[in-house]
């Protein structure tokens, strides 16, 4: 018990967003609470560039370990979510306050925007990011998602979009954004998908360049070419 002339015992600071690594949760705007894994780089000083990477349609931000490890090594900050519905992000706060599970995928690509706006919140409030060398990249479902990202006002500098769709029946082509304008971005596809990534190329602004593999791999596995992975981090790399 406490005398008069006592002071109280200092209560424990909260870590600041700077201290906080590895697995984090954030919210979106709609009210998904977003699982993610942050990693800094090795021996870099901040501020640190940094790579938000957005998995594919049906996958989890654990697809990106090996590119993660690239990045890294090269002074990148990277963020992997996983988006709303898959992985551990599953929960999403109602309008009630109360924590709803969420695990009916269809109908999510219309928002995966909204998650990488999210993630660039998050990534806001640290001040040993460079906010002005904030890059995107995405697979499949995932590059779309990167490539909308680059015109719809977010902080974002570069994209790399690897294996992006254009027939997904109006989603992420970013039709409902005003004055839609992507830019930036480097599309990377194999062969039989190249038609796909060329009609999202002819809507892109400069820098934008395409670069089509001999591999048969789609989105992820396309990353598992050496030369797609080298051009994946030189693309970032180019452009801080």
């Amino acid at each position: 018990m406490l005398t008069a002339c006592e002071d109280p015992t200092p209560a424990p600071r909260l870590p600041s967003e700077d201290s906080v690594v590895g697995d984090i949760t954030y919210r979106t705007a709609d009210g998904f609470q977003i699982v993610a894994t942050f990693t800094p780089p090795g021996d870099a000083l901040p501020p640190w560039p940094v790579v938000v990477l957005i998995h594919q349609f049906h996958g989890s931000r654990s697809q990106w370990s090996e590119i993660t490890t690239d990045l890294v090594a090269a002074g990148f900050a990277v963020l992997a979510p996983d988006a709303r519905a898959h992985g551990q992000s599953i929960g999403r706060w109602n309008a009630s306050g109360d924590l709803e599970i969420m695990v009916d995928r269809a109908g999510t690509l219309g928002y995966w925007v909204g998650d990488v706006e999210a993630a660039c919140n998050w990534l806001d409030l640290r001040s040993d990011i460079d906010s002005k060398r904030l890059h995107v990249g995405g697979a499949s479902a995932g590059a779309n998602a990167s490539w909308v990202a680059t015109g719809a006002q977010l902080p974002v500098r570069r994209a790399v979009a690897v294996s992006p769709r254009f027939d997904t029946g109006g989603l992420l082509l970013g039709d409902e954004i005003h004055d839609f304008r992507p830019s930036g971005v480097l599309f990377q596809t194999n062969k039989s998908e190249a038609l796909q990534a060329q009609a999202l190329f002819g809507r892109t602004e400069e820098p934008r360049h395409i670069e089509v593999y001999e591999s048969s791999g789609h989105g992820i596995d396309l990353l598992q070419d050496g030369r797609a992975r080298r051009d994946f981090v030189a693309w970032f790399a180019d452009g801080r």
